[in-house]
């Protein structure tokens, strides 16, 4: 996206089971003092992980580079506070942990940042700074909002404010480490427990869901349950996606487990050993 708007911007590379290297950043930083802004993702959905928030942005901060945090997927369970860590700018939306529906997106940034003089931007809908004014001047949108979603979100907010977003975050954990055990004969976490998020679980059941074909049998087969799981397979780690946040029902993972053990029971035969052959075809024959 910052290639297409022309912007230029180097990309570090982290493992995708483990929290980011600060030293790998720091090197960076060090190298090209031509570096303005950190850009980083709080808490990455695609295995769960979840990055060291402060020492990223006190990292920045030593070398003089302003910070733009992505929580979307952290906000509301993950406590973030702007006065003990002091981030230029964090985005998120409404659809993730603070439980509304998509169409809200939030940008939290410092007063300094705001105030400050910088070129202007070329995109109206990316002009936060025109936005945030306008809500300064006439308390209103730039152009007509989605009124019932807006409405919606506050409601959630208040919902936030009431539960609190470490009672939140406890919460999702408590459903992540209840899927943990209901699956626990069958998969594996894919993450050490330092680096896991309560948002979302990222599981490994390497000896039968190996391809993208195996988790479509797997979700086909959960379908059947009325159970719903990230559609794809994250080919490098041979993970795939749980999601642990929203009202979940403890019965609906009781309901996984037998589910799960269904279904991988169905890989093995009878002694005990893997047949060598793939879950997709498994699956075929049994349809």
């Amino acid at each position: 996206m910052l290639q297409i708007r022309g912007i230029n911007a180097v990309s570090i590379v982290a493992p995708s089971d483990h929290s980011f290297p600060l030293a790998k950043v720091a090197a960076c930083l060090e190298e090209d003092p031509g570096i303005t802004h950190l850009c980083f993702v709080h808490c990455e959905t695609t295995t769960g992980v979840v990055n060291p928030l402060r020492p990223m942005v006190e990292l920045a901060t030593r070398h003089g580079v302003r910070t733009i945090i992505d929580a979307m997927s952290s906000f509301g369970a993950v406590e973030i506070s702007a006065r003990e860590v002091p981030f230029d700018v964090l985005v998120t939306s409404s659809n993730k942990c603070i439980e509304g529906p998509p169409g809200v997106s939030f940008f939290v940034a410092s007063l300094q940042t705001l105030h400050s003089k910088s070129s202007e931007t070329n995109s109206f809908v990316l002009d936060v700074r025109d936005q945030w004014r306008n809500f300064e001047q006439t308390g209103e949108w730039r152009s007509t909002p989605p009124t019932h979603v807006v409405q919606a979100c506050a409601k959630a907010l208040e919902e936030l404010a009431v539960e609190g977003v470490v009672r939140r975050g406890e919460r999702y954990a408590s459903v992540r480490d209840a899927i943990i055990r209901a699956t626990a004969p069958y998969a594996s976490p894919l993450l050490e427990p330092r680096h896991r998020s309560p948002v979302c679980l990222a599981l490994t059941a390497r000896d039968v869901v190996q391809t993208q074909e195996d988790l479509d049998a797997l979700y086909a087969h959960l379908v059947e349950y009325n159970l719903y799981i990230y559609t794809k397979l994250h080919l490098p780690t041979r993970s795939f996606r749980i999601g642990c946040m929203g009202c979940i029902d403890p019965l609906w993972i009781r309901l996984l487990g037998t589910a799960f053990e269904d279904f991988f029971s169905a890989s093995f035969d009878e002694s005990g050993n893997h047949p060598g052959r793939g879950i997709t075809e498994l699956w075929k024959k049994a349809i």
